[in-house]
């Protein structure tokens, strides 16, 4: 009987086997989801505000810089100037236009070589074709253009105009030379306007030496010009034209002015993007007052002061008044000390030609983008009851 037995159970172990393993099959469920941790998925990361700034910020960049001032540039300076023709024929050099005035305004367009390798700040001229074009400013070429071919050129860049008016005791050729030179620092991507009004000495001997002379000639000439250049405001504003514009020293006794009688006829279009005074050589009391006449004219108003500048403290000695130049508080306009950066042995060693310094140029870059004072580089603000709102720290 257990011979049966255990002859039933190897057969029956025998064919199990024989049989083969049975395959799994995966069980297919309707309306059933698989969990994620038999399908993995990347981890998504969350977008970042900084990359969605500099994408948009490239956008904006690769529109707003289409001119290129990495190498030597050939760079066109448009003129409006009322100094007297000595010649016949319009020009860039002192050959032309002297320190006379005129009663009538002249325009054309001077094409100015930009070298590469000049210090920012720094003009070195040569007429001499054979000298390198990489290492000095040329003169390359000039022409008479009428008003209105000036006007209709403005327009159709469809840019902000920067309009640059000299100081005092600077003549014609410095002018546009420095108006070249301040344009490529900034990279500016608009069109630059000279506004030149006779300032600088005679072409006598002495002339250069009688600073007294000089000085009181050109405040005579500056009031002479105030007419002119709220004209030629006028005419930017009737072709719906907007500048950003940068005066230095005396030439706010053309500006301020101009601007006083310009808001008289204003018809609610701003004409002045941004407005940037530098080292003004005009009376601080003065300016607090006509301020609240002005303000409306331009987006902002900013201020570059020094307590270095030695040629404000001349100015107050021979006016007998405070001037601007040397920092005036006002809530209408950013004020900024730039003592700590400003260097009396630069220019003519009186701490006067900061205005076109990298230190300066680098916070007018930011000016001109339309960023709040608080928010731009090396900016500090002041300390309560002072001259200035803020100091441009070194």
């Amino acid at each position: 009987m257990k011979k049966i037995f255990f002859t039933i159970i190897s057969l029956l172990i025998f064919n199990a086997c024989s049989s083969g393993t049975p395959k799994y099959v995966e069980p297919v469920l309707s309306g059933t989801t698989i969990p994620a941790i038999f399908n993995p998925v990347a981890p998504v990361r969350p977008i970042s505000i900084d990359d969605e700034f500099q994408k948009n910020l490239k956008l904006i960049w690769d529109n707003y810089f289409k001119e290129d001032y990495t190498d030597t540039k050939a760079l066109d300076v448009f003129v409006v100037t009322n100094r007297k023709l000595k010649s016949k024929t319009f020009g860039c050099t002192n050959n032309q236009f002297g320190v006379e005035l005129d009663n009538s305004t002249h325009f054309g367009i001077c094409k100015i070589n930009v070298p590469k390798n000049h210090s920012t700040g720094q003009v070195t001229l040569t007429k001499d074709n054979r000298q390198s074009s990489h290492d000095y400013f040329k003169i390359l070429n000039s022409k008479m253009l009428p008003e209105l071919t000036v006007i209709d050129f403005l327009k159709k860049t469809k840019r902000t105009p920067l309009v640059f008016v000299h100081g005092f005791n600077v003549r014609y050729e410095d002018a546009v030379l420095r108006a070249a030179q301040i344009a490529y620092d900034l990279k500016y991507q608009g069109p630059i306007v000279l506004f030149s009004w006779p300032a600088g000495a005679g072409d006598g001997f002495f002339d250069d030496k009688m600073i007294t002379r000089t000085y009181e000639s050109n405040i005579k000439n500056a009031k002479g010009s105030i007419e002119t250049f709220k004209n030629f405001l006028t005419e930017l504003q009737a072709n719906d034209l907007k500048i950003n514009l940068v005066v230095h020293s005396m030439g706010h006794q053309v500006v301020l002015p101009a601007l006083k009688e310009f808001t008289g006829s204003i018809t609610g279009k701003s004409v002045i993007n941004e407005l940037i005074l530098n080292a003004p050589d005009f009376e601080a009391n003065e300016f607090i007052k006509l301020i609240e006449n002005i303000k409306e004219t331009s987006k902002r108003i900013t201020l570059y002061c020094s307590y270095n500048d030695k040629a404000m403290v001349a100015s107050e000695t021979y006016n007998k008044t405070e001037r601007l130049g040397a920092c005036t508080f006002s809530e209408n306009l950013d004020t900024i000390n730039v003592s700590l950066v400003d260097a009396p042995t630069m220019g003519l060693g009186l701490g006067h030609s900061y205005y076109s310094s990298r230190a300066i140029l680098g916070d007018v870059f930011q000016v001109i983008l339309g960023i709040d004072a608080e928010r731009r580089l090396f900016i500090r603000k002041s300390e309560p009851n002072s001259t200035e709102k803020f100091y441009l720290r070194p």
